[in-house]
């Protein structure tokens, strides 16, 4: 994109009415995106009619600020309560709510905050410059390589995430063993639907997430004054200024997140949930103090928030260069890109580059706005954390309740997120990780769909998963993933004999 195409796009965008358009989106998908179970897909399908009498590029920008929004809403519960408000902040949950237990809810808030700004603004300056090149090596990932990607995502999550490897990879193998109940994605053959309709199209993956992470956790608070185990807790600016201090001073973390979240983005499919583990793998096992993750360090809230935003940035490039959804709120925007008579797709680039410009340039914006918005909010926000269980408990029984149900509309919703409940409170007990577990929730249809189109091309040949740079490449990583931790311990244990041997 050339400098003079920006500048037409700028021009057109910063007027008093469209910054307001753009502040109104955020505002809303913030709010939304807070309600647990409000992903950015439901937000942004409910405002889809009200940009009906919009221009066409001021109807997406509308939907974008949106998406923006609830993306980072979804980390002020899991911040606060321990319940991810969607799948992007289910790893935000890791290290932002232990966090808010010590006492440091303000700081924890902070780094989200700034972390989510930085990475979805540098991940947008990445996609407006390297949108045509990006989207060339998008192309390039077929089914077989977005199988690839998601068994690496599962592997390096299950082996960062808890200390028992074999834990962690059957945790995620449970994942996706619940991902294949509903029917079959090429035959509409049904499977474990056990006579409920609900599992015939897909699994509920929200009142799972809800289930396994707020249900579990009001077990131990139902035994606690309040969320904070500090009892002097300041609702001021200063400790969310502090959060800002300490992402400002770790720049190198934020650029991985970033170059992870944009990337993952830009795979059909791969929505924020995949950028922010995998981002938290790494951090973790790039991390001089690996052990403390899942315990507050703030290293791990940089490394979730700021690469589930720079995962939003990505989304919008296989879906305007390819036509295909990076998500499923941008499978929404997909439908309001169709409906105001915009047609993306390889051609999008020649035909509405203006528009284009001027929707990439709204998430940047976005952003900013979304910056100005969670900052002034934060200071009250934080003020959950010192309410007393006794009345929070049942509060957030209700909103959960709420969240599960709001996605179909169906009581058996509400019965799964109890059942999850119980099994997460049984998995904590005995050892294993949730975290693979959501994962392969989230990455099964992914997976299977990718096999299955896969064999379908292939007639059935399993060295196809290994024809391909790319492909060898992601098996040669995922190798490395489950086989350097042993093989490094092994060697350890090697030299310390032959030492004490001498």
């Amino acid at each position: 994109m050339t400098l003079g195409a920006l500048g037409d796009a700028a021009l057109h965008l910063f007027t008093p009415f469209n910054i307001a358009v753009i502040f109104g989106g955020v505002t809303l998908g913030v709010i939304f995106g807070a309600i647990p179970g409000f992903t950015g897909s439901n937000t942004v399908a409910i405002m889809l009619p009200l940009t009906l009498t919009m221009a066409p590029e001021i109807a997406i920008v509308f939907l974008a600020a949106i998406y923006v929004g609830a993306n980072y809403g979804a980390a002020i519960p899991a911040i606060l309560i321990n319940t991810p408000g969607s799948s992007g902040a289910a790893a935000t949950v890791l290290d932002a709510y232990p966090l808010a237990k010590k006492g440091l809810a303000s700081k924890s808030l902070g780094i989200s905050i700034l972390a989510s700004v930085t990475g979805g603004v540098f991940s947008a300056i990445v996609v407006i410059l390297l949108m045509p090149r990006i989207g060339e090596f998008t192309f390039q990932f077929a089914n077989r390589e977005i199988f690839v990607v998601a068994l690496f995502g599962i592997a390096t999550v299950a082996v960062a995430v808890g200390d028992n490897v074999k834990k962690g990879l059957v945790s995620g193998a449970l994942g996706l063993f619940l991902a294949t109940w509903p029917a079959d994605p090429s035959t509409g053959q049904a499977r474990m639907d056990f006579g409920f309709n609900a599992l015939l199209d897909s699994i509920p993956f929200i009142p799972i997430v809800i289930g396994v992470f707020a249900i579990a956790e009001l077990f131990t608070l139902i035994n606690k004054r309040q969320i904070s185990e500090s009892e002097d807790i300041t609702t001021t600016y200063g400790g969310i200024i502090d959060g800002f201090k300490y992402v400002i001073s770790k720049p190198f973390q934020l650029a991985r997140s970033v170059f992870i979240g944009t990337s993952i983005g830009s795979i059909p499919g791969a929505d924020t949930g995949v950028g922010g583990f995998i981002s938290w793998s790494t951090a973790k096992s790039m991390s001089s103090e690996p052990d403390s993750f899942g315990e507050g360090n703030p290293d791990g809230v940089i490394a979730s928030e700021s690469a589930n935003n720079a995962v939003v940035s990505g989304t919008f490039v296989p879906t305007l260069t390819l036509g295909i959804p990076g998500s499923a709120t941008t499978a929404v925007m997909l439908a309001g890109l169709l409906l105001h008579g915009i047609q993306p797709g390889p051609g999008l680039l020649e035909g509405f580059s203006f528009e284009i410009t001027v929707i990439l340039l709204s998430v940047l914006f976005a952003n900013i706005a979304l910056f100005i918005v969670a900052f002034a909010i934060s200071k009250y926000v934080i003020r959950v954390v010192t309410f007393p269980s006794v009345y929070l408990v049942p509060g957030i029984v209700v909103l959960t309740a709420m969240g599960s149900y709001v996605v179909n509309r169906q009581l058996f919703d509400i019965g799964w997120m109890v059942l999850f409940g119980f099994i997460g409170v049984l998995m904590i007990v005995n050892g294993y990780s949730l975290i693979p577990l959501i994962l392969g929730v989230v990455l099964g249809p992914i997976l299977e769909g990718a096999y299955l189109r896969s064999m379908q091309v292939s007639r059935g040949d399993h060295m196809y998963f290994f024809e391909s740079n790319i492909a060898i490449g992601l098996w040669i990583l995922i190798a490395l993933v489950l086989f350097a931790k042993p093989i490094s311990k092994l060697v350890g244990r090697i030299r310390s004999d032959k030492g004490g041997s001498v």
